[in-house]
C-alpha cells in the first residue's frame, strides 16, 4: 500500500482558513453573538465546526458547518460546480438510515441548521443555511432529478448520481451542466444563500454592484456639475423587477470572470461584474439570457456602435445554459 496521505497539508490549510473567515463573514452580515465551537476527529487533522449565533430577524442558530471541495486551480471545470459531503460514505446504500442517523447525532447537541460553505480565493462566495428537518428531502430531491436527467441521456456520458456520488451523499450548490440539481437546493422552502445578504454598515445601493435594463446609464445633466452644496432635487424613476435568485446564478456562473469572449478580465472581489440582461429585464430576467460583465463590456454592449452585434454574440453564449426541459 502506498503511504500517501489521503489530504495534503495544503487542503487542511485551506480549510483552517475557511473556517477561520466564517465568524468576521456572519457578523459583516448582521449576526450576532457569533461563537465557534470545533472538535477534532481524530483523523488526521479534520475537525467538525459549529457556530452559534443570532441572525439578523433574531432567531437562534446553532449551524453545523460543511465545507465544498476545495478550488485547487488544477481542473478547467471545476469553477462550474460546487458541492459537499455529508458523510464520507454510506454503508449498504441506506442513504434514508445514515442521513437521517447524522440528522439525529447533530440535533442531540443541539443544532438547527447545516451550512454549506463555498469559498473562492479570499471571500466565501456561497452560503447554503438550511433546516436540519429539510437535509433529507433536500438530497432526495437533488437524487431524483440528477437521476432523471442522467435516465434521459441530457448529462452526457455522466451516470454518477450527483447526490449519491458513489457512495458519499452529497448536496450541490452549483452545476453548470445540470443547474436543475442545484435549483432544488436554493428553491427550497427555508434555504437561504448568507453570501447575497447585504453587509452592515453599507447602503442597499453599494451592497447592489450595478444591475440592468436598458435604461440603467442615466443621463447626465450638467448644469449641475461645477456646484459646491448643491440642492436636492427630486428625481423618480421607473424599475424593472427582477428576481435576485437570477443575478446570484449568473454570478456564481462567471466566477469572477467577464463572460465578453474578447475580454475575460478577472477580479476575485465582489461586485466587480455587473449582470447584463441582453434583452432587457423587462422583457426577460432568465439566466440564459443574461451574462456577467466587466464595467467596460457592459457599457459596450449599451452604447458601441457595434452593441447589435456584441448583444448577438453575448446572447448565444447565454443561452448555452438554458435548462434541456
Amino acid at each position: 500500500m502506498s503511504g500517501r496521505e489521503f489530504r495534503t497539508r495544503e487542503s487542511y490549510e485551506a480549510e483552517r482558513i475557511t473556517r477561520d473567515m466564517l465568524l468576521e463573514f456572519l457578523r459583516e452580515r448582521g449576526f450576532r453573538d457569533v461563537q465557534d465551537s470545533r472538535r477534532a476527529l481524530g483523523v488526521g487533522k479534520t475537525e467538525t465546526q459549529t457556530i452559534y449565533a443570532t441572525s439578523p430577524d433574531g432567531e437562534s442558530l446553532v449551524m453545523r458547518v460543511r465545507l465544498c471541495w476545495r478550488r485547487t486551480g488544477g481542473g478547467s471545470r471545476e469553477s462550474t460546480y460546487s458541492a459537499a459531503q455529508l458523510q464520507a460514505r454510506v454503508k449498504n446504500y441506506d442513504w434514508e438510515g445514515a442521513l437521517k442517523a447524522l440528522a439525529k447525532r447533530v440535533l442531540a447537541r443541539g443544532v438547527t441548521h447545516f451550512l454549506i460553505v463555498q469559498r473562492e480565493n479570499d471571500q466565501i462566495t456561497s452560503a447554503a443555511l438550511l433546516p436540519l428537518s429539510e437535509l433529507w428531502p433536500i438530497w432526495c430531491a437533488q437524487r431524483d432529478i440528477s437521476k432523471s436527467l442522467i435516465a434521459q441521456g441530457k448529462l452526457g456520458r455522466r451516470k454518477k448520481n450527483h447526490a449519491e456520488n458513489g457512495s458519499s451523499p452529497t448536496l450541490w450548490l452549483k452545476d453548470d451542466r445540470a443547474p436543475e440539481v442545484a435549483a432544488a437546493l436554493w428553491d427550497h422552502a427555508g434555504v437561504r444563500d448568507l453570501a447575497t445578504l447585504q453587509i452592515v454598515g453599507r447602503t442597499s445601493k453599494e451592497a447592489e454592484s450595478v444591475d440592468d435594463t436598458f435604461d440603467d446609464i442615466p443621463s447626465i445633466d450638467y448644469s449641475h456639475l461645477g456646484t459646491d452644496a448643491a440642492p436636492a432635487i427630486p428625481h423618480t424613476r421607473s424599475y424593472v423587477k427582477r428576481d435576485r435568485r437570477v443575478r446570484r446564478a449568473v454570478l456564481q456562473r462567471a466566477n469572477g470572470k467577464c463572460e465578453h469572449e474578447d475580454c475575460g478580465a478577472a477580479r476575485s472581489y465582489p461586485g466587480f461584474l455587473d449582470v447584463h440582461h441582453v434583452l432587457g429585464a423587462q422583457k426577460s430576467d432568465r439566466a440564459w439570457n443574461c451574462v456577467a460583465l466587466c464595467p467596460n463590456c457592459h457599457r459596450e454592449a449599451h452604447v458601441a456602435p457595434n452593441r447589435d452585434q456584441m448583444n448577438a454574440t453575448l446572447l448565444r453564449l447565454a443561452e448555452r445554459f438554458k435548462p434541456l426541459t
